[in-house]
């Protein structure tokens, strides 16, 4: 079996690390300095179960170089591991190396992306996807596999079946990242945004590592932030954690996460573009259409995106 991932920054070389203890075929797809480096230098990844393997290990690609020819149509597995805003320019690729039989998704954060990738290759070949795993780039350059948690996976409407996706599962599993098959695919996309869209912009512009948004003050506007969502999700039809459930779930995760900084924390740092159009961006947009406001949402929306637009 061969298996592409695009994108390898911190979860994308996590993933690439994992599958490498395989017997399966890896196929790595990169870009820029990133990309040259894991064409020379292979995945330098530390933590857990896993480790580093050389260049030879793996099959790749690179934006700037033209697709080699065995790659195409050669992938019965397709996982896009980018920031959310280049799933759109990924896509296609997706289609390009993906078999007749294959399956993908995409693990990036925010709303949208199941559409996007469908738009491409088919709702039979789409599968919904989030993770609770953990990895960052220490200053060595490794990637550390930080928190070890769960690879959540659905099919949506017209999707693949359970049956098809059974030997997905069976090597995920092989590779030790607890795959676990879900219910309902929009509740599960929905409960990873609620988080990622309550914590990152007002981590990002505090300053501040996960665990402040613990106090009062800031606890109340995260859950400002959700309260907004939610209304937003119950127009939309979506099944989304009650008040309750949810500040429950925001407290263990800020616990889990109080040392980290959030990737658009970091982002911003960096001088890099973030992810609010996939997550606070996206709900203003979808509120809009139902003629609600949601002006906490469009608040962090606007302050992100001077900061970085």
């Amino acid at each position: 079996m061969r298996i592409s991932i695009l994108g390898i920054g911190s979860i994308g070389t996590l993933l690439g690390a994992c599958l490498a203890q395989t017997d399966h075929e890896i196929h790595l797809h990169g870009r820029g300095e990133r990309g040259a480096q894991v064409l020379l230098e292979g995945l330098q990844a530390r933590g857990f179960d896993i480790d580093s393997y050389p260049s030879q290990r793996f099959l790749h690609s690179v934006e700037e170089l033209p697709l080699p020819e065995e790659l195409v149509g050669g992938s019965d597995i397709v996982m896009i591991a980018c920031k959310a805003y280049d799933v759109v320019s990924l896509a296609p690729l997706a289609e390009t190396l993906l078999k007749e039989t294959g399956l993908a998704f995409t693990i990036s954060n925010g709303l949208g992306h199941v559409q996007t990738l469908a738009q491409h290759i088919g709702q039979h070949r789409t599968l919904a996807a989030t993770t609770t795993h953990g990895a960052y780039k220490e200053s060595d350059g490794r990637v550390r596999w930080a928190g070890k948690g769960e690879l959540h996976l659905a099919s949506t409407s017209f999707g693949p079946s359970n049956a098809s996706i059974e030997g997905l599962v069976q090597v995920l599993d092989s590779a030790g990242l607890s795959p676990v098959l879900k219910e309902d695919a929009n509740e599960m996309v929905w409960g990873k945004v609620m988080l990622n869209l309550s914590i990152n912009p007002l981590a990002a512009l505090a300053g501040v590592k996960n665990g402040a948004l613990l106090s009062p003050g800031l606890f109340d506007a995260c859950m400002t932030i959700y309260r907004e969502a939610a209304k937003v999700a119950r127009l939309e039809r979506i099944t989304v954690v009650d008040e309750v459930g949810f500040e429950h779930r925001l407290r263990q995760v800020l616990e889990a996460t109080s040392e980290n900084s959030c990737s658009m924390l970091q982002d911003i740092k960096r001088g890099k573009a973030t992810e609010i159009a996939s997550l606070n961006q996206a709900i203003v947009r979808l509120a809009e259409g139902h003629g609600l406001e949601v002006p906490v949402n469009q608040l962090m929306t606007s302050l992100i995106l001077a900061c970085h637009p």
